[in-house]
């Protein structure tokens, strides 16, 4: 039994928004598989790794978050060597070698370390940047993402890879950078554009430029964002209801129930649906900046803003993506889309805010 005094200050709003997108998640996850045999039981795996990821969120809450910042090196160095490792043993799925596979289980060691990543970027900002950060601030904190994200660009998983930037912009928006500082590092970046664009594949190629001319390969690479687009449109207000989407139950629509999940809500919640969806994950970041706001540390506010700056930029990343705004760089939608790591991973940061949250009156 869990301590009267450890469950009177859990942040029972913003673990409730989580536990709402999840159980959204599980039930798009059982419609979207429904006429596929071979993956019309994945909504009970990820029911288990539910109560798993809530096991590890509550382990998460119980330990001061002052400990988890202390021990964050060591718990990042951990996630770096596990990232390595799955280099030379992991499971290769869809061409990515980015799992590790114990017994029965495989987890993505790039999920661990999007919390581990988090964690130390706080504990740095909190002890190390007083003022604006200046460059050698800039080069650690570089060093801290840059690691994780080349082994997870080497697997290769560039959506995962790409997904850290987020972090490493609020923090260094938080440490003091100058926003001209950031326009003059775009700036920069747009003019080593044609050097990227010179080292991506042919199909990454073909990706950015579906984004720009959506009828250029409707049956090729834009088929995906295509099929999505028409399970979004087909939707309407109020959907065809659940297990009732034409486009993923008749396998239309790839991916439906990872990536584009957000398309077979839309579908089949319709507008309404999606929107209470993002309205959801709306409540959630505002939850995170408020725990920021009143943290009694500086070290309390930075682990609630990255981890929120985290899952939204995800977020921003996979609608994006749904709607044709991005290219399709396989990023799930936090909450919602399987995968039990990343649901575990995404719980953790939750779990990172409420911990804070409860800490706020504590001398």
């Amino acid at each position: 039994m869990l301590p009267r005094r450890f469950l009177d200050r859990l942040d029972l709003p913003t673990l409730g928004i989580a536990l709402a997108l999840t159980g959204m998640g599980i039930l798009a996850i059982a419609s979207a598989t429904s006429g596929q045999p071979a993956r019309v039981g994945l909504w009970r795996v990820q029911l288990l790794w539910l109560v798993v990821a809530i096991c590890v969120g509550l382990v998460i809450v119980a330990v001061d978050y002052h400990v988890w910042a202390e021990f964050s090196l060591a718990l990042h160095a951990g996630a770096v060597l596990l990232l390595v490792l799955v280099l030379f043993v992991g499971k290769e799925v869809s061409g990515n070698r980015s799992w590790l596979q114990v017994g029965p289980w495989t987890f993505q060691p790039s999920e661990v370390a999007k919390v581990t990543t988090c964690l130390l970027l706080a504990a740095y900002l909190s002890e190390r940047v007083r003022g604006e950060v200046g460059l050698r601030q800039i080069v650690e904190m570089g060093a801290i993402v840059a690691l994780p994200v080349a082994l997870i660009a080497a697997q290769p998983d560039m959506g995962t890879a790409l997904t850290f930037l987020p972090l490493l912009l609020a923090a260094l928006l938080l440490g003091g950078l100058r926003w001209r500082v950031v326009v003059g590092i775009l700036l920069l970046g747009a003019l080593l554009a044609p050097v990227g664009w010179t080292s991506l594949k042919d199909y990454q190629r073909e990706r950015v430029l579906t984004v720009l001319d959506p009828e250029r390969d409707p049956g090729g690479v834009g088929y995906q964002v295509r099929q999505s687009k028409i399970a979004i449109g087909s939707g309407r207000l109020a959907g065809k209801g659940l297990f009732r989407g034409t486009q993923s139950h008749l396998n239309f629509l790839p991916a439906q129930h990872t990536d584009f999940i957000l398309a077979v809500v839309a579908e089949e919640l319709g507008f309404l649906g999606a929107a209470g969806v993002l309205l959801l994950f709306h409540a959630l970041f505002y939850r995170g900046i408020l725990a920021a706001r009143s943290s009694q540390d500086r070290l309390g506010s930075y682990v609630c803003l990255l981890a929120t700056a985290w899952l939204a930029g995800q977020v921003a990343i996979n609608v994006g993506m749904v709607l044709g705004l991005l290219p399709t760089i396989g990023v799930p939608l936090p909450f919602l889309s399987y995968g039990g790591t990343a649901l575990v991973a995404c719980v953790s940061a939750v779990a990172l805010v409420a911990n804070v949250r409860s800490r706020r009156f504590v001398n």
